[in-house]
């Protein structure tokens, strides 16, 4: 098995939208009750957000291992593409990548509390703010408001890979890599482009 840590740095906006439980329900008897008018949740960035306790954005492994496995079908091996390859050897070794960007006024004294903290500015100029955009609903066709923690381009992150190289070359990894990056990207908004990167050099894992 070989390793490579993978460093990268964002040329469009990252934004999060991550599904939980807690976006859905607030018990098991049923819907948690919103605040504001259905498709226009103005508090729905609170549960979409990835923040550690020291105000630290974040992103999934699994969200890495999804963009990296839709990234190689664009990486061509003859007639076929690398997609079937990577799905069957590769791990993500962290369980969150930190992206270097932090809350306004975080690294601070208290933890962090993304039910509480006050709300984010909407300039994005801003290392983090709000994005608020209309969305299409794909069951009722209608469109909705998203509101989503976003930072702007020039964000950074690393990670570690693991992948069985009889597999999968070096080489055909770090494409794999380039391609998510300039093809697919991260997080939330992909199919409009945002999330993507450029590989930065990589160096192999400790």
């Amino acid at each position: 098995m070989s390793q490579m840590h993978i460093r990268i740095e964002g040329y469009r906006e990252l934004l999060w939208h991550h599904f939980s439980v807690e976006a859905l329900t607030s018990s098991p008897q049923g819907r948690r009750k919103r605040p504001g008018q259905a498709g226009n949740d103005p508090t729905e960035w609170r549960r979409t957000a990835l923040v550690t306790d020291r105000g630290q954005l974040y992103i999934e492994r699994m969200a890495v291992f999804g963009a990296l496995r839709e990234g190689a079908r664009y990486t061509r091996d003859g007639r076929s593409t690398l997609q079937g390859p990577l799905a069957a050897t590769l791990e993500v070794l962290d369980d969150r990548i930190l992206i270097d960007r932090w809350f306004p006024g975080y690294p601070g004294a208290e933890p962090f509390d993304l039910r509480h903290v006050e709300a984010l500015p909407i300039d994005a100029r801003e290392a983090v703010y709000l994005d608020i955009r209309g969305v299409r609903n794909p069951s009722t066709k209608m469109r909705n408001i998203r509101y989503r923690v976003a930072t702007r381009p020039g964000w950074h992150a690393e990670f570690r890979l693991r992948w069985n190289s009889t597999v999968l070359s070096e080489t055909q990894l770090l494409a794999i890599v380039h391609d998510t990056g300039e093809f697919v990207g991260l997080g939330s908004g992909r199919s409009l482009g945002l999330g993507r990167f450029t590989l930065l050099d990589p160096k192999p894992a400790a």
